[in-house]
């Protein structure tokens, strides 16, 4: 963002001190409520319904096993992002230095929350900036909502010196929340010239309702270069929103979108190769990692279980030891599969059963479950 954008910017958000009070607000009663929350007690990923198949005679070295991915050209030592979480409030400020340190740790690339307040509020740039400062070499993810356009997403990039940058698309969250958004008309126009203006990769994620193949195949035509489907199953903003009115959210809210696992499937097979696919949505295991990578996956992102065991008496070594205890499932996974790297794993033949097989079914996917039971 040139310095003229950046003074308009904060001119015309000055005014709005309540505004300002309220966005802060909101930010804080968040991170209250994924603590307090956890996943989606009514649905899972539907992970479950995938199973790797073992590999008896591996013929092949713990040594030889590689971690890394690729992502939007980006080459991460990790499959696993740290997903976005928060930023915009004081106490925003400490999460995301210590889930910076972790990442710095482990290796991981990181998002931040929406930068949306630090382009109203200069008061709480900082909370995003020291993403950076903790993390100078790391791989960051900038973001801003739906609808944002080239100024506001210049902003975002420029804050954190993101190498890639989050377009959160949220419309139910939205909904939900009394102050949110109720027109969603120009989303796609806004994310085509933001796409066209940015000089990093725009993915394209949704936050907990999932990303279907018609929505994949329309954020690839406007130009994004990967899609967290962002599904159902891990933490779920409608119910976030229902907690922050006081309200009980009915069991068809509850279940309301598509699994992560289907999403992943779907959108896997839709984009065919045009742009990459981060699976985020209640994985939080090494097993979950290694199903969405088998299944297609570039990335995993995981977020809320991160924030809830920062929270413990010890919370970053418990992180670390977290991720540390997932890192090494994952290689062993490999291993036990005989494969020595994520494309080795995806041409491996796997299992799709249950619900997800039949969600695939009556969707028309059955090629993608021939390819991916069959084996390439």
């Amino acid at each position: 963002m040139n310095a003229n954008d950046r003074g308009r910017l904060q001119t015309a958000e000055a005014p709005f001190d309540n505004d300002k009070l309220l966005r802060r607000r909101r930010k804080v009663e968040h991170l209250q409520a994924v603590r307090a929350l956890g996943d989606n007690p009514l649905s899972t990923t539907w992970l479950e319904w995938v199973t790797l198949i073992p590999n008896c005679v591996p013929e092949m070295s713990w040594s030889e096993v590689s971690l890394e991915t690729e992502l939007c050209g980006i080459r991460l030592q990790s499959p696993v992002i740290i997903n976005a979480m928060t930023g915009g409030a004081e106490q925003a400020y400490d999460v995301n230095r210590r889930l910076a340190l972790a990442a710095k740790r482990h290796g991981l690339a990181m998002a931040v929350g929406s930068e949306t307040a630090a382009l109203r509020d200069p008061d709480v740039r900082r909370t995003y900036e020291v993403v950076r400062e903790t993390y100078p070499e790391g791989v960051l993810i900038g973001n801003v909502g739906m609808g944002s356009g080239p100024a506001a997403a210049r902003f975002a990039v420029d804050l954190i010196n993101a190498q890639l940058l989050q377009i959160h698309f949220n419309a139910a969250q939205e909904l939900f929340m009394a102050e949110g958004d109720r027109d969603f008309r120009g989303a796609l126009d806004a994310l085509r010239a933001v796409a066209d203006s940015v000089d990093v990769p725009v993915i394209a994620k949704e936050v907990g309702q999932g990303v279907a193949a018609m929505e994949a195949e329309r954020f690839v035509e406007a130009g994004v270069g990967a899609i967290d489907v962002g599904g159902r199953g891990g933490t779920n903003f409608v119910a976030i929103e229902a907690w922050r009115r006081g309200l009980s959210l009915a069991e068809d809210w509850q279940q309301w979108g598509i699994s992560t696992a289907a999403a992943v499937c779907e959108v896997v097979d839709a984009v065919a190769g045009r742009a990459d696919v981060v699976a985020s949505g209640g994985i939080r295991t090494g097993h979950d990692v290694a199903k969405a990578m088998a299944l297609g996956a570039s990335a995993v992102g995981i977020a809320g279980s991160l924030l809830r065991l920062l929270d413990h008496p010890d919370g970053d070594s418990a992180l670390d030891s977290y991720l540390e205890e997932l890192h090494w499932t994952l290689r062993a996974l490999l291993v036990l599969t005989g494969s020595r790297n994520w494309e080795e794993l995806r041409s491996r033949p796997l299992v799709i059963s249950g619900p997800l097989r039949d969600w695939l079914t009556a969707r028309g996917r059955t090629d993608f479950l021939t390819r991916r039971t069959v084996g390439s």
